[in-house]
């Protein structure tokens, strides 16, 4: 098992082996999140975290989509509902090839469990309120006709309505998540405000346009990368008091949220879901 600062570093090096194809190809990136936090507040990683996270303006990251397998070769696994079956998110992740990240108890959800990293596209909000329900509802609607999968191989209970829902067949419900991204991913230069398509709409703070317009270097770990130039406005409206760190106690990492995560920087995932598959065959307890 990697340590944390282990890990950190893995992640490091896909992100720049990322901002190098976004950098070749003239495409626009944004340092977000909790690693933009962490590069204003640490210089770097958050010291309890190892979360990698960047938007693209809509327009980027359709032209980011369009190269990446290419440009990042074998290494690498571009990861979104469109490249691999059972993905259920509506942004993308870069999955290292030949490593582990996966939770234990995912062992039987049939997706690529690669180190990772976050690639979110910051889309449009209609200042019009039936346009951005429009857009909220789509978005909720594409996560849960795409989630069958993972709640299958985790056991998650399933209403009538979802039993319903997942009996369309998993192409149509493909189809209509395709439909649906007319009405999210909308331009951000064309509206007064901005999210990024994250779980849901509820989940991203929207932001207004001005933001998503200029931008800086920052430095995280021992590189410059971009980031908005107006970094603590953004950061303000998403953790308010942002320089001050959490106390102790709370201080909870991105692994943290999802159990029991298996780590390894240089065993492929697909070993481990057979190991763990001839454990549950022989029924003892994960």
């Amino acid at each position: 098992m990697p340590t944390l600062r282990e890990i950190q570093l893995f992640e490091l090096q896909m992100l720049k082996d990322v901002v190098k194809v976004c950098d070749d190809n003239n495409i626009t990136y944004i340092l977000s999140s909790g690693t933009l936090l962490g590069a204003v507040r640490h210089g770097g990683f958050i010291p309890w975290d190892d979360d990698i996270d960047i938007y693209m303006p809509l327009s980027d990251y359709k032209k980011f989509l369009k190269i990446a397998q290419r440009e990042l070769g074998e290494k690498y696994f571009v990861q979104n509902y469109k490249t691999d079956k059972n993905y259920s998110e509506m942004w993308t992740q870069i999955r290292a090839n030949g490593t582990t990240s996966m939770p234990v108890k995912a062992y039987k959800f049939d997706i690529h469990y690669g180190m990772c990293m976050d690639i979110f596209p910051a889309v449009g909000v209609s200042d019009a309120p039936k346009k951005k329900l429009k857009q909220k509802k789509a978005l909720s609607l594409n996560r849960l006709l795409l989630h069958d999968a993972y709640a299958k191989a985790v056991n998650e209970p399933m209403n009538y309505k979802l039993k319903l829902i997942y009996a369309i067949p998993r192409c149509i419900r493909r189809m209509i998540c395709k439909i649906n991204e007319h009405r999210i991913m909308l331009d951000p230069m064309k509206y007064n405000q901005w999210a990024a398509v994250w779980y849901s709409m509820e989940v991203s703070v929207i932001q207004p346009k001005k933001i998503l317009e200029k931008f800086t270097k920052i430095k995280f770990e021992d590189e410059y990368f971009n980031t908005f130039d107006d970094y603590d406005l953004y950061l303000k409206n998403v953790y308010g008091d942002y320089m001050t760190p959490p106390p102790e106690n709370k201080r909870s990492g991105h692994t943290d949220e999802l159990g029991n995560i298996i780590f390894d920087l240089h065993k492929d995932y697909s070993e481990y879901k057979k190991e763990l598959s001839e454990k549950y065959d022989q029924n003892e307890k994960i």
